[in-house]
């Protein structure tokens, strides 16, 4: 009976561990992917402000919305 009581125990544990790495591992996949997208959203914004100078555009208000787009995300 105690053997049983301890496989039972044993089990558990292994279970809450591989659930804790199973969240810990998709949180990073998660982090990651958002990283990518804000670094590939940074570029276009970037490509966007060059393409607007080399125009001879005013680039202010594409900075101006850059910042407050900024303050609503985080």
């Amino acid at each position: 009976m105690q053997d049983f009581l301890q496989k039972q125990v044993d089990e558990k544990k292994k279970k809450a561990e591989q659930e804790f790495m199973d969240e810990h591992r998709q949180a990073s996949m998660c982090q990651a992917l958002a990283d990518q997208e804000k670094k590939s959203y940074y570029s276009y914004a970037e490509k966007c402000i060059k393409d607007w100078n080399e125009a001879g555009k005013n680039i202010k208000p594409l900075l101006i919305e850059l910042k407050t787009y900024n303050s609503k995300v985080q």
